[in-house]
């Protein structure tokens, strides 16, 4: 049970350290954790007529060459899709799917439109 804990709050610091890169490139914050019965995405934020939403992975190795799934990124856009349908003022926004990996004692490594 402690593996996972410490997993868990591996994980969590990671996006509390996402959220903060955001935040000081002028990033407004819009959901940290954000849950439905479709899926979870990890930070939506907003900048201008843009609305991304950004997967982050944690890793204290090497990272693997396909760290997000196929599926995952399915998951991801259709809750994308159901936020965008559940909040009208965001429907003329551009989206964006951003991908940061954070890894002990590395910069972390944002790729834009990582699909």
């Amino acid at each position: 049970m402690k593996f996972f804990k410490k997993k868990f709050n591996f994980g969590l610091v990671a996006e509390y350290i996402v959220l903060l890169l955001y935040k000081i490139q002028f990033y407004k914050i819009l959901h940290h954790r954000y849950k439905t019965y479709v899926g979870e995405i990890d930070l939506i934020v907003s900048r201008g007529s843009t609305l991304v939403f950004i997967e982050v992975k944690a890793r204290r190795l090497q990272i693997d060459s396909d760290i997000i799934t196929s599926n995952q990124q399915q998951r991801i856009h259709r809750t994308a899709e159901l936020f965008v349908s559940k909040k009208p003022q965001y429907a003329n926004y551009d989206l964006r799917f951003d991908l940061v990996i954070i890894r002990p004692y590395k910069l972390p490594q944002i790729i834009r439109n990582a699909w």
